[in-house]
């Protein structure tokens, strides 16, 4: 029910203060109604929107959830934004400044699965708080600041 959806998204006044991740699902569910709709232009106006904001955040999940009706607009829309992939540096990156933990292995594996901090407490049978503190560890030992960054630095190591 495409119209009952924006509808009730607009009740929600979803907007660049709900943050990324929702404002990227918000704009899929738009372009969805508009693509039912039979507003084609819409969808993809929508759906670049949501490509964009998306890119900035390094987020790819609402894309992959979204379902097979997303395909046809990605295939137009993905190219105008694709950048090239920044230079590769020819050398190793440093190692971490000081070796992560068993646990703190354990929460970046799960966060690798894109697990929730909830999701991974529960996984391992501890608090949240728990889990907030290694990832606070984790991430001061690779030298990063965000989840994303925390895997891609610890695949690179080798560590995932």
């Amino acid at each position: 029910r495409p119209g009952a959806a924006v509808r009730l998204l607009d009740r929600a006044a979803v907007d660049e203060r709900a943050g990324p991740a929702v404002t990227v699902r918000a704009a899929l569910v738009r372009a969805r109604a508009a693509d039912r709709a039979g507003d084609t232009a819409a969808a993809r106006r929508l759906v670049t929107r949501a490509v964009r904001e998306a890119h900035r955040e390094g987020l790819r999940r609402p894309f992959t959830e979204a379902g097979a009706w997303i395909r046809p607009y990605l295939t137009v829309t993905t190219p105008r934004h694709r950048h090239p992939p920044p230079p590769r540096a020819t050398t190793s990156p440093p190692p971490p400044v000081e070796e992560l933990s068993g646990r703190e292995r354990d929460v970046l594996r799960r966060l690798a699965q894109a697990m929730s901090t909830e999701e991974i407490a529960a996984d391992l049978y501890v608090s949240v708080n728990t889990v907030k503190t290694h990832l606070k560890n984790a991430y001061r030992k690779l030298s990063v600041g965000r989840r994303n960054e925390a895997v891609r630095r610890a695949r690179e190591l080798d560590l995932l």
